[in-house]
């Protein structure tokens, strides 16, 4: 769109507006994301040679304000004649869209150890995965299957632990995590297993917490003002 507007390039501007105009017009009946590809190749045969930068700006002021994505107002439309998706009565299903893809769900479980200094057990995950490289409380493998009965065999350390009410959820793109919260008190002389440290309930806040991790301090009640 910048170069079509600002510096009068023949080139193509696709946003959403034109996504709608274009398959409407050519009756593009690929779904989205998978049509841009044909969207881009088609719509390129029509950019005009002079004043492309209209060209683009119109197409986008178009799907704005008539080819609108309900109730598009056909009638008062420049492209009605020609626009194969009116002439088939079907301009108010394109375009179409893919099925989302049916979110995973994994369960797990996550350890919470508070040492009576006000210190909380974490670690530093793996470098390659999901959230590599950030900091969490202990926690089990993530799976569709994971059995919550043999929970304690992912346990960091031998402690007395409780396991909380209810579970953590959160949704990533790909998929939904649940996480069962057990919670373990250790004295202030308790060390940290391998590979894991206690860290001070008022340094929490400069740890690499991603939310969900967040999460699942504030289940298990981390606070340094409640330890």
């Amino acid at each position: 769109a910048i170069a079509a507007i600002a510096f009068n390039h023949r080139t193509v501007a696709i946003d959403g507006n034109v996504e709608r105009v274009t398959t409407r017009m050519l009756r593009i009946e690929e779904p989205l994301p998978q049509a841009r590809g044909t969207i881009r190749e088609r719509i390129s045969t029509l950019v005009p040679e002079n004043r492309p930068g209209d060209f683009a700006q119109a197409l986008m002021d178009l799907g704005a304000t008539i080819c609108t994505p309900k109730r598009p107002a056909c009638a008062l439309c420049p492209w009605r004649d020609p626009c194969a998706a009116r002439l088939a009565g079907v301009q108010e299903t394109l375009p179409r869209k893919a099925p989302k893809p049916v979110r995973e769900t994994r369960k797990g479980a996550a350890f919470v150890v508070l040492r009576a200094d006000g210190a909380v057990l974490l670690r530093t995950r793996p470098s390659a995965g999901l959230l590599g490289g950030m900091t969490e409380p202990p926690t089990s493998d993530w799976r569709p299957d994971y059995d919550l009965s043999k929970a304690m065999l992912d346990a960091p350390m031998d402690a007395r632990w409780k396991k909380l009410p209810g579970i953590v959820k959160h949704v990533f793109t790909h998929l939904t995590l649940e996480l069962t919260v057990f919670i373990a008190r250790e004295p202030r002389s308790a060390i940290a297993p391998a590979g894991m440290r206690f860290v001070a309930g008022q340094m929490l806040e400069r740890e690499a917490l991603p939310s969900v991790m967040r999460k699942v301090l504030k289940h298990g009640d981390t606070r340094p003002s409640a330890l």
